[in-house]
């Protein structure tokens, strides 16, 4: 009875003690990354940052490269971890023929109700409210700024050049994208501006009885006073008002974006130097 007891014990402990199943690094989500031991939330994102910007991880210590893993975290982490594709060793790889993994070479922009604009690799982390709006954008295999600018040749000897700065973020954005969406922006948030005071004065001539507020005909967000159809004047005012409520959070979205999530959005996307000047000044003259 005993040595049953002893036997089962043991088995017991094995099956508690070894891992189930092991997981690749270069292909866990960051959901599937923060149920191993030791990983939380916040660690499995910077893993998932590190490979997408530097490419897929060769080796089990590849992962100490990651801020927050030491040795003693790898040595816990190592039963968990399968390299599948792991090329033999003594062969290198560079960065450019890695291939992406698979179902990962998208990435996903979504826009908050403050307008804050937000990017992922994975659509499950967008918030079912949001999803219906998510922008699916083709991502390139690797960042430009994570590639390695090329050695200088033995033959021709001289001072080293300087690697070019990328012209565009990640998502092959340029100044001029920018220029264009800062003046949509302008053109919009006047847009907003001119139909929510013509809306103020058409509901001032209702609630006051003006004769030219007895007819009129609806548009899509206002409406035109002086001819048309009798109008209902404490329905057509309670319309009016709705749709200003409307108009007005639409025009503080696009004045946030304009003051501060445009920039914002250059600093995740890291756009060029030029973009982040250009931007600056425009948040000088909107202010």
């Amino acid at each position: 009875m005993r040595l049953k007891g002893f036997f089962l014990g043991a088995v017991l402990f094995l099956f508690l003690a070894l891992p189930l199943w092991a997981l690749d690094p270069n292909r866990a989500s960051v959901e599937e990354l923060a149920a191993l031991p030791g990983i939380g939330r916040g660690l499995a994102r910077r893993i998932v940052e590190y490979r997408r910007q530097h490419g897929p991880f060769r080796s089990p210590e590849d992962l100490l490269k990651v801020k927050g893993i030491g040795p003693r975290r790898l040595e816990r982490l190592r039963p968990y971890l399968e390299f599948p594709e792991s090329p033999p060793s003594g062969m290198k790889v560079s960065a450019g023929e890695a291939s992406p993994a698979p179902g990962r070479s998208y990435i996903y922009r979504w826009v908050d109700e403050k307008g804050v604009v937000h990017f992922t690799e994975f659509p499950e982390e967008i918030p079912p409210r949001f999803r219906s709006r998510a922008e699916r954008i083709p991502f390139p295999a690797g960042s430009p700024r994570a590639e390695a600018p090329p050695a200088p040749s033995p033959e021709t000897p001289g001072p080293a050049r300087e690697p070019s700065r990328p012209k565009t973020d990640i998502l092959g954005r340029d100044l001029k994208w920018y220029r264009e969406e800062v003046l949509r922006l302008v053109k919009e948030r006047d847009r907003l501006r001119r139909q929510i005071e013509e809306n103020r004065q058409a509901m001032r001539l209702l609630h006051g009885g003006s004769p030219i507020a007895r007819r009129g005909t609806r548009t899509e967000y206002g409406i035109k006073l002086g001819q048309g159809p009798i109008l209902r004047r404490w329905a057509e005012y309670k319309r009016l008002r709705r749709i200003n409520q409307e108009l007005e959070k639409r025009l503080s979205e696009v004045e946030y974006r304009l003051r501060k999530g445009l920039y914002r959005e250059a600093l995740r996307t890291y756009a060029p130097e030029e973009v982040l000047r250009y931007l600056k000044e425009v948040r000088k003259r909107l202010k």
